[in-house]
């Protein structure tokens, strides 16, 4: 198979308002495909309370936002003709086509785009993966499953049907074969590095992004309470509870700082970064934006995070346990300069050029 022009969905918000990492890792995946004159387009789903929110948004990255939609004609109780909008469509190019209409009508906008276009194949992933891989089969379009994480495959009544599966890291390879007995080939998250790189770096707080039971907010505040010589910073991901913004108001030394869509304004001032994830991440993609910088990781050795980490950093066992995390701190800053060096190293692995390659290599090697 020959890759020319491919179609993406997650059935999700899609960058720049997308929230989590599979948005992120999506988007540069495909304006990295883009990049080497593959086309691609982009469906995804919003809620028409976010239009302002995603103008802003697409206002920030330089990109202007088109809406379409058709009309409805009804006449009322006194035969005068009203019309009102019907299937509207958010349209922008990021530079890859992005197209974001409302919930229920969004497989039908989808079935009608790859029935209209030559597509190669459907890449998808996230909640309404199962209806996305029916609607491409149906219009005999070849799809691709991009795993995020393994609850994904509990949405399919019969995975074993999926003809291709990519995994993001080499641990949920191994976890889909040895539970599902599911075959996958690897595909590393894609990141732009340079656009992760910072000029200066104030070297100024231990940082955690994203602060969320799941990601390990608990043990962190722990370990800055233990720790009031240091500063740390936490930096809002899927949003933040009122809950956790109450605690953390209350720690002299932590500084909180709202979701950033350039985190070079968080990289620029971070010392070491932290992972204390309390789950079996697939990946971890922060950790490559901030290794690209010198920057050493200090995280959970659980699910795919070990692989991410490689050699710029060092993982804790004990992931519950605030005194492992406060002696890695120390560990960290004994071998700081090694790790730094080995750190920007290992952040080349997951360059676009290197997944959109890989990338290349396995959909093309498919003959339909």
């Amino acid at each position: 198979m020959k890759l020319n022009h491919i179609a993406f969905s997650s059935g999700k918000s899609l960058f720049p308002i997308g929230e989590g990492g599979g948005e992120t890792i999506a988007h540069d995946l495909l304006s990295g495909l883009f990049q080497h004159h593959i086309a691609c387009d982009a469906f995804g789903v919003i809620q028409l309370s976010q239009s302002e929110i995603l103008n802003r948004s697409l206002i920030e990255v330089e990109t202007d936002l088109s809406i379409s939609y058709d009309q409805v004609a009804m006449s009322t109780f006194t035969s005068q003709t009203v019309t009102f909008p019907s299937h509207v469509v958010y349209h922008y190019n990021i530079p890859y086509s992005t197209s974001l209409t409302t919930d229920d009508h969004f497989l039908r906008h989808l079935d009608r785009a790859i029935r209209s276009n030559s597509y190669d194949c459907m890449l998808f992933q996230a909640e309404k993966s199962p209806a996305i891989f029916r609607t491409a089969a149906r219009a005999g379009l070849f799809p691709v499953f991009y795993l995020q994480n393994g609850l994904e495959l509990r949405l399919f009544e019969d995975p074993s049907a999926l003809p291709l599966i990519l995994t993001n890291s080499t641990f949920y390879h191994d976890k889909i074969l040895r539970e599902h007995g599911l075959r996958s080939e690897v595909l590393y998250p894609a990141v732009h590095l340079n656009r992760y790189r910072v000029k200066e770096n104030s070297h100024e707080f231990i940082t955690m992004i994203n602060p969320v039971l799941v990601k390990g907010i608990v043990p962190f505040l722990q370990m800055a309470i233990a720790t009031p010589e240091r500063k740390f910073l936490i930096v809002e991901g899927w949003g933040t509870s009122a809950e956790i913004l109450d605690m953390i108001r209350k720690i002299p030394n932590v500084t909180y700082m709202p979701k950033q869509i350039d985190m070079r304004t968080v990289y620029d001032k971070t010392h070491i970064l932290v992972v204390p994830s309390q789950w079996e991440e697939a990946f971890g993609r922060v950790i490559t934006e901030a290794q690209v910088n010198g920057i050493p990781v200090l995280a959970s050795a659980v699910g795919g995070i070990p692989e991410a980490v490689g050699d710029g950093g060092l993982l804790v066992e004990e992931i519950q346990d605030p005194e492992a995390w406060r002696q890695g701190l120390d560990r960290v800053e004994a071998r700081y300069e090694e790790l730094s060096a080995l750190a920007t190293a290992h952040a080349e692995r997951f360059s676009v050029e290197n997944a959109v390659q890989r990338f290349r290599e396995i959909v093309e090697s498919i003959a339909v």
